[in-house]
């Protein structure tokens, strides 16, 4: 089914009022009659015949009706009327939000064309080491897009800006404090001339109101637990010279699967004062702080299906021996190939080499241990992390998993969708995940009407925002580990029968505590100028007003991330005293049921500190016996990425025109921004103390934009950047309007080399294009625009694809931020063997000849080394790009039948692909493959199949599971629509208040939302042929084969009732909502292997009862 296209009987209007909203105004004696044309803002009057002048830089909602708002600063930073702009831009109406009980951005992108949220969009990326990247649930404020298109960097989300002040959008919107969202879509480089190109978002701020005194006051709870107090109260201290207004909410919000918890609490208070007619002072602060344990949004891998089909078998780690039902045993296995020989369903463990704590519900570190021991010694000092035996745990596992997509490279381990193996509905599957987020922000902002003539006005604008944010949060349960296992060791590494057999449980293998600071500061300034032509002679009598608006912005943003795991403190003799975090820190196992049934009944431990002083059970393989240990764990810091610092600096400068009286307006914008960046030296342990030591992070390097050597030039040409816009509204009729508009944007991000070492890469930009009609009908109650738009998103960055190019450096043998190069990186291998070498040769090479060496071996050219060395820890650095296209059309309508009955539709026709996957990577391995697989150390091992000292996967298997495959997942979905997203979808919302009979006081509403099927993926095209390890195996993707989730109808349903109380001294309000009224609670499928199996499922919610009371005074 698709929306039919609208047809509507169209009327003659009166011309009005000028076509802006911001000229001087005298406020009339009485109410004049409702004019056919939009009216522009109502002014407030200061008393007597004194007239203000509505600021060119404000937009008062007060003339909004219902669900149709009439002026927006976001096309061109001054307010304009919608219908004099030729770009793709929504107003979200606060009567709006209030109908269907909206609260966050998510809630309005449900209903809005072109626009997906939580709501219709699950945001995630499989990982190639079997767990999924949940942004839904990791990050919901910013699991969002437009139009298709996401941020160039993963899991960025849109541009949000408040008040025009660019804003981290990692603080969420709030309804509590805002009268109205615009939504710009496309790229808008009179707003953002830096940013995705998908979309910016901005926020209006509630101001104190200097006229009117009020107070409200709402509750608000749902069926799920949730509860919500809001409170607003504004009060004049001059009338019509100053007010101050305060607002704040406590929420906690109610989840289905526990434990999950979310507790917010805002508060802002904002002043406004104005000493003189022509003079606008403003300020604002909020305090943002939420606690949050969220629930997953997707179900987790499952490993334990192969296992059950294949008969349920054991492991017993002491004989190596798999057992089976009936006393049937297979083997020995040891650790070599051991995922090649091992039985369908069983697997190599993945935490060889670690300490685990194994964790149930009911304690917090019942049992800690080694997974694997070591082989008995006569000498050296014995540690639990050495790890060379064949004595080791197994786990579950599928064979995906066991071959980690190779050679499967568009295959993913399945998804649970099974209930009865863990119940979606009802557990949290990371319920051990914590985070807490804190933000202040302060705006201040005066305006000053400079000069305000009957042919001219002038005024200026400044402002500064200063925005803290701080994010604290726990990753136990991280995108890798979203995995169920099942213990299948039938004994302890000891002997000892496994008290844990047989039952499920989750590993968190590399848990990290993360807290990252953050930090924006905005200074700007507007100048504004408007024309207004009087007695011009005849031949230029077609020249009518002409706005002029300059734009100059200095952003200093800053920020830092603190990484911080459990190791162990003590001075026990194996420890690294040296450096204590030169090791793994400490894993742990969850288990989340008993043995019967082998099925998650309830989510990890909530266990949130774990130092102290435990025993420590393991295998000292120097004395050949099992010791329990006393051990101290702390949380410890690692080295991590070093603290930052961004400036971007803008100009820019947009003209309005208005000719042919007002039958035309053209508009046209120019903006140049010069960013820089600059970081500290790395954060690095003190020998001394063996921890890390953070005075690094006062040690700063050079900016960008005094970068030098071979590099510099392209890294200072890569920060600057040049955006337009230009845009023409046609009003051939004083009801219709044709428009067009075409505007670009770029987003400089962090400068990454290029993959030959010899530039850099460029930034990602956003290229849209608009164009359509609207039209007004019924004397201006039917409003209609009707878009078609063309969105091009070049050079991203984001998704898997933007980081194979990082494990690309890894494989050849960078340092790690901690300066540690991977064991199984070419370049420490290369190193080695150039220095025995020498040593054979009885030479002690100087630190050139070393170097020159090691390059010959490894095929590359001394200034490709020189290069490579200098980078320095965790670099070079580079991403895979990707173009993203999406184009399609919109439609938006908003109808006021009567005074108290308002309906809005808004529709989409959208098509969105990637449109290419960059073959710089490809070509580089290329070029690389010759030398990788053919080097041989003096006794004729190669390289590329030699498994590192301390274990791992040899270079050849990182090399497929890492690079090659994700690179054919890429390309195999290359012209194809991107994942779910749905051809065509609308939604109409509408609400009715009655006015008399028995129901006078009562209004109801809802709305019906219909998506259109969604992709999902593709069958796959006909096995490959290439010769080697994919002969047969499935490389591309049938394009005329699609795999779609059902199209779809939502029922939203409200009703109220509006009373006065105390003697009509207090309005109340009393609303129910029903969200989603005939959904049960399912999963949806969200992501297709090319066999047709579900490798991702999202949890859809049930429906949901909100109910509010409000009190006005």
């Amino acid at each position: 089914m698709q929306p039919k296209p609208v047809s509507l009987i169209v009327a003659r209007l009166a011309l009005g009022a000028s076509p802006f909203g911001w000229s001087q105004q005298v406020a009339p004696a009485a109410p004049a009659p409702e004019p056919a044309r939009k009216p522009a803002p109502v002014p407030v009057s200061t008393g007597g015949d004194e007239a203000v002048v509505l600021s060119p830089f404000t937009v008062s909602t007060a003339a909004d009706r219902g669900y149709q708002a009439l002026n927006t600063l976001s096309g061109t930073r001054l307010n304009s009327k919608l219908e004099d702009l030729g770009a793709s831009i929504t107003v979200v109406t606060k009567q709006q939000m209030e109908d269907l009980a909206i609260l966050d951005l998510n809630d309005v992108f449900l209903y809005e064309a072109s626009t997906e949220g939580t709501g219709n969009y699950t945001q995630f990326t499989p990982n190639r080491n079997g767990g999924m990247i949940d942004g839904t649930a990791n990050d919901p404020s910013r699991a969002n897009r437009i139009r298709g298109v996401g941020s160039p960097i993963s899991g960025s989300g849109v541009n949000i800006a408040v008040g025009n002040f660019s804003s981290n959008n990692k603080i969420p919107m709030d309804t509590y404090n805002i009268d109205a969202v615009e939504i710009s879509r496309g790229p808008n480089s009179n707003l953002f001339g830096l940013g995705a190109a998908a979309g910016t978002v901005n926020l209006v701020p509630s101001r104190a109101n200097l006229a009117r005194m009020s107070t409200s006051t709402t509750i608000r709870a749902d069926d799920r637990g949730g509860r919500r107090l809001s409170f607003d109260v504004n009060r004049p201290l001059i009338t019509d010279k100053a007010a101050f207004r305060f607002s704040a909410v406590d929420e906690s919000k109610g989840f289905t699967r526990k434990p999950a918890e979310e507790k917010i609490r805002r508060y802002y208070g904002a002043v406004q004062v104005r000493p003189f007619r022509l003079t606008t002072l403003n300020a604002s602060f909020e305090h943002y702080t939420n606690f949050y344990r969220r629930p997953n949004s997707i179900t987790p891998r499952d490993t334990t299906f192969e296992w059950r089909a294949s008969g349920s078998p054991s492991f017993d780690p002491t004989t190596q021996l798999v057992s089976y039902a009936g006393g049937r045993t297979a083997g020995p296995f040891p650790v070599t190939n051991e995922n090649s020989l091992l039985p369908p369903g069983l697997m190599a463990g993945g935490t060889y080499g670690r300490l685990v704590v194994f964790m149930d519900g009911s304690s917090a570190a019942p049992y800690i241990s080694q997974m694997r021991t070591a082989n008995p010694v006569t000498s050296g000092v014995p540690s639990p992390f050495t790890a060379n035996s064949n004595i080791r745990y197994l786990q579950t596992g599928t064979d995906i998993f066991r071959r980690k997509s190779n050679p499967f490279p568009l295959f993913f381990a399945p998804a649970i969708s099974d209930k009865s193996v863990y119940d979606w509905e009802n557990v949290n599957f990371v319920a051990a995940n914590f985070g807490e987020d804190t933000s202040s922000t302060l705006r201040i902002e005066a305006e000053q009407i400079l000069l305000n003539t009957g042919m001219h006005l002038l005024a200026v604008r400044g402002g500064h925002m200063y925005q803290k944010f701080d994010r604290f949060s726990r990753s136990v349960i991280d995108n890798t580990d979203t995995v169920l296992y099942v213990d299948v060791n039938s004994k302890l590494l000891d002997g000892r029968a496994n008290p844990n057999f047989l039952r499920p449980y989750v590993e968190a293998v590399g848990p990290f505590d993360n807290r990252q600071p953050e930090v924006f500061d905005t200074q700007n300034a507007d100048l504004a100028y408007q024309l207004t032509p009087r007695n011009l002679p005849r031949l230029l009598s077609w020249i009518g007003t002409q706005r002029v608006a300059a734009h100059a912005e200095v952003n200093r943003n800053s920020s830092a991330t603190y990484t911080y795991g459990y190791w162990a403190s003590g001075d026990n003799p194996w420890v690294n005293r040296a450096n204590r975090v030169s090791g793994n820190q400490l894993a742990y196992r969850y288990y989340l049921g008993d043995a019967t049934g082998q099925n998650a009944e309830y989510g990890p431990s909530t266990y949130r500190d774990f130092a102290g002083t435990y025993g420590v059970n393991w295998f000292n393989n120097l004395t050949g016996r099992w010791t329990t240990e006393n051990v101290a764990f702390d949380s410890l810091a690692r080295a991590s990425t070093a603290r930052r610092r961004e400036e971007l600096r803008t100009l820019s400068v947009t003209a309005q025109s208005y000719f042919f009286g007002d039958r035309l307006i053209t508009t046209v914008g120019l903006r140049r921004d010069r960013r820089r960046e600059r970081n500290t030296l790395q954060a690095a342990v003190n020998p001394a103390t063996g921890l890390v030591s953070y005075d690094n992070y006062s040690v700063w390097q050079a900016w960008t934009d005094d970068a030098t050597g071979p590099l510099g030039a392209a890294t200072r040409a890569s920060q600057r950047g040049e955006t337009k816009t230009y845009g023409a509204v046609l009003r051939p009729l004083s009801w219709l309007n044709v428009h067009y508009n075409r505007s670009d944007s770029f987003f400089p991000q962090v400068v990454r080399y290029a993959m030959d070492l010899k530039g850099v890469l460029p930034n990602a930009k956003g290229e849209g294009k608009d164009y359509g009609v609207s039209f007004t009908a019924l004397q201006g109650k039917l409003n209609v625009k009707i878009n078609r738009y063309e969105t091009m998103e070049l050079g991203s960055r984001a998704g898997e694809i933007g980081t194979i190019g990082n494990r690309t450096f890894r494989l050849e043998g960078r340092p790690e931020n901690n300066g540690i190069r991977d064991a199984n990186g070419f370049y420490p291998w290369a190193l080695n063997l150039a220095t025995s070498r020498f040593a054979k040769q009885g030479v002690a090479p100087t630190q050139a000849q070393l170097t020159s060496a090691t390059a010959r071996i490894m095929g590359v050219t001394d200034d490709w080394m020189a290069t490579f060395l200098a980078a320095g820890p965790g670099q070079p650095q580079t991403n895979g790009l990707s173009d993203v296209l999406s184009k399609g059309y919109e439609v938006e309508a908003t109808y006021n039948p009567t005074r108290n009955w308002r309906i809005k539709f808004t529709g989409a026709q959208q098509v969105a692909l990637d449109a290419r996957i960059g073959p710089e990577q490809f070509d580089y391995w290329q070029s690389r493959l010759p030398v990788w697989t053919t080097a041989k150390d003096d006794e004729g091992r190669l390289w590329w199949n030699t498994i590192p000292a301390l274990g791992g996967d040899t270079p050849e298997t990182a090399y497929y599971n890492g690079l090659l495959s994700p690179y054919l997942f890429g390309v195999a979905n290359v012209g194809k629509p991107r994942t779910q997203v749905r051809k065509y979808r609308w939604s109409t919302v509408t609400n009715y208040s009655f006015t008399e009979g028995m129901l006078k006081n009562f209004n109801v509403g809802g709305s019906i939302r219909w998506e259109d099927k969604g992709s999902i993926g593709f069958y796959g095209a006909a096995p490959s042929q290439l010769p080697g390890s994919f002969k047969g195996v499935v490389l591309e993707l049938d394009p005329n084969k699609p795999i779609y989730d059902p199209a779809r109808y939502y029922y939203d349903f409200s009703v109220g009732y509006r009373t006065r109380l105390l003697g009509d001294k207090v309005r109340a309000n009393v609303q129910l909502n029903v969200k989603d009224v005939f959904e049960n609670g399912r999963l949806q499928a969200v992501a297709a292997n090319p066999d047709g199996s579900i490798y991702a499922w999202r949890i859809k919610e049930p429906r949901q009862f909100i109910f509010t009371v409000g009190f006005d005074l």
